[in-house]
């Protein structure tokens, strides 16, 4: 019996979120901003805070990032809200354009947040972050007393 059993990487996802595939041609970049535009109008009261985790480094600037406790596999935002009856008020989000997907690296955060009990997925779509962040019960201004 292998006694690191326990602490080895399924090899299948956790069931968090993810939007499907689309056509939309909009990069990942103009999708984020999109998706900050918005939030500022319809949930001022929530949070978002980017991850800066891409982009080319020179070899020292990467050993710094790393010294900083930047990981392989950080998601693009961590979003949090004042928690209403017993939520935890914070998730994990990572974008991805119409045809991408998260790598091995993501994959392994996304699962570990998850089994932690986090709020995680994988968006495309502003309408459908919005959508899955409002069933979470992030306070949106058009929930009377929320804010």
């Amino acid at each position: 019996m292998n006694m690191f059993a326990a602490l080895e990487t399924p090899l299948t996802d956790e069931p968090w979120h993810i939007d499907p595939r689309d056509r939309d041609p909009r990069s990942e970049d103009e999708r984020v901003a999109a998706a900050l535009r918005m939030a500022h109008m319809i949930c001022p009261a929530v949070d978002i805070v980017a991850i800066p985790n891409a982009g080319r480094r020179s070899r020292w600037e990467a050993n710094a990032r790393k010294r900083e406790g930047m990981k392989a596999g950080a998601l693009d935002w961590v979003v949090t809200w004042r928690p209403h009856l017993g939520d935890r008020g914070v998730a994990y989000v990572e974008w991805k354009d119409g045809t991408g997907t998260p790598d091995a690296n993501q994959r392994d955060r996304l699962n570990m947040l998850f089994r932690m009990g986090h709020h995680v997925g994988v968006f495309r779509r502003e309408d459908s972050f919005f959508a899955w962040l409002r069933a979470l019960g992030a306070p949106f201004v058009d929930r009377v007393g929320r804010l």
